[in-house]
């Protein structure tokens, strides 16, 4: 009988979708304009073992996640939006060395060392708005960032929002409570 009543969960509230904080070291406006993030799985690679009925599979050496993908709202300035553009073209020189220099200069809060990586964290809030988990993606780096579509026959009121992948070398969870 003790058994069953120790079932109960301890917190019994759900996860909310909206209760995050996003925070980039090198593209401050994705944390004002952030709408959504999406958190980042994780797969095993396998080792099929052959056998002469059936193949039998063992766990692989290797993690891989899943991209970090951030959809932000686009400012009347796109200064988000020039943050991700900048710093792609910064890593790809698409004229001249210089931009791949200049990648110093675009980010004061990045690492001088590593310019072309930011460490990036997602902080979960509880349902009182306190932080519970901090999420730290470590050696960040974009990959895309979408086009902007502009429309004339667009309603007044609505707002346009981007989206950014991001890979990264890997995440730690700190706990906060």
């Amino acid at each position: 009988m003790a058994d069953a009543l120790t079932r109960n969960p301890t917190n019994p509230n759900p996860l909310h979708p909206n209760k995050f904080q996003l925070n980039f070291a090198r593209s401050p406006s994705l944390q004002f304009f952030c709408q959504s993030v999406t958190f980042p799985g994780i797969s095993l690679s396998e080792i099929p073992r052959n056998t002469p009925f059936i193949d039998i599979y063992s766990p692989g050496e290797k993690a891989t996640y899943d991209l970090l993908n951030v959809t932000f709202v686009v400012d009347e300035e796109l200064k988000g939006w020039f943050e991700i553009h900048d710093w792609i073209r910064g890593l790809t020189f698409p004229e001249k060395f210089e931009e791949y220099q200049r990648l110093k200069q675009l980010s004061p809060l990045s690492d001088k060392n590593f310019p072309q990586f930011s460490d990036a964290a997602i902080t979960i809030l509880d349902s009182a708005q306190k932080p519970t988990y901090r999420i730290k993606f470590v050696d960040c780096f974009p990959i895309s960032i979408s086009s902007i579509v502009f429309a004339a026959t667009d309603d007044p009121n609505s707002i346009v929002t981007a989206d950014a992948s991001f890979r990264f070398s890997y995440f730690d969870i700190d706990k906060l409570f």
